[in-house]
């Protein structure tokens, strides 16, 4: 199965399953909206129906200096509270992508809500000890790998002559980076695959049979990744270039602003499922 037919079955599939984007904007919204409704009070509080408030945003340096110094004594709450908030959101990231996969791998199934909460619960023990594996992988790949990286980069960045050559360098070094953590994440995102593909119930295997697939098909499944990104970063583009021109304090720019960062915000779900849905048919077309 050729690279761009992968890509088409599987953006089929998310069309098909068209309702796992409804649930998880649902699920991402009550979330968010939980997160944000204590810093939101803070906002309406303190600026009210005022102009300034309307136009403030949460990360509005000269608001948020202010803020800080009448709201010192509880930054330790706000921060432990942010704090937990981002560990649940991790610990829900990984329980939701055993509803995503394991809808999306059953093809004859429904995405119905039950279905979808049933699979999350069958799948989060090993899915989050993949997600644990997977840290230990990125930590040695970056001690490891990086270090020589940079231990090879950093002379020529020091000893460049003019200084597009160390800017060149410097983002040649970023790019290995990002591209090795996309290594890391793709493997491990077979590795969830076979979980739900192979049944399979023990993490090293799953990695095992992830492992072996890529072997002999690497840079076509790499490939299929870097276009996937290369897709969400054209679509985060868009969305920038749009979201400047919606900035006003009236109404409907306050509305329309809303609307298109919900929008946004189903990009990038729907560009999660259609990384799980491509990549589960490449695993599927192409038993190892």
């Amino acid at each position: 199965m050729g690279i761009l037919q992968v890509l088409g079955n599987g953006l089929a599939t998310t069309v098909r399953k068209s309702r796992l984007l409804v649930l998880l904007w649902v699920i991402n919204f009550v979330f968010a909206a939980a997160v944000v409704s204590p810093l939101a009070i803070i906002v309406q509080h303190e600026l009210g129906r005022s102009y300034a408030g309307s136009n403030v945003r949460l990360l509005d340096l000269s608001w948020r200096g202010e803020a800080l110094l009448k709201y010192g004594n509880s930054l330790t709450a706000i921060g432990g509270g942010l704090l937990a908030a981002a560990l649940l959101f991790l610990g829900l990231y990984v329980f939701l992508n055993g509803g995503i996969i394991g809808r999306l791998l059953d093809r004859e199934g429904r995405p119905t809500v039950a279905a979808f909460f049933a699979d999350c619960g069958r799948y989060f023990g090993r899915f989050a000890r993949l997600s644990l594996l997977s840290l230990v992988f990125l930590i040695l790949t970056y001690e490891a790998l990086l270090r020589l990286v940079s231990a090879l980069i950093s002379p020529l960045i020091e000893n460049a002559r003019v200084e597009w050559t160390s800017i060149i360098l410097s983002n040649l070094h970023l790019l290995i980076a990002l591209l090795l953590l996309s290594i890391v994440h793709m493997v491990f995102d077979y590795a969830r695959i076979a979980v739900v593909a192979d049944e399979e119930k023990k993490v090293l295997r799953s990695l095992s049979h992830a492992l072996k697939f890529l072997k002999k098909r690497f840079f076509r499944s790499w490939a299929i990744y870097l276009l996937i990104v290369a897709g969400f970063l054209a679509g985060t583009v868009v969305f920038y270039a749009v979201h400047g021109l919606l900035a006003g304090p009236t109404v409907p720019f306050v509305l329309l602003g809303f609307i298109w960062m919900q929008l946004y915000v189903v990009f990038r779900i729907w560009t999660k499922t259609v990384f799980f849905a491509a990549q589960a048919e490449f695993y599927r077309a192409h038993p190892y």
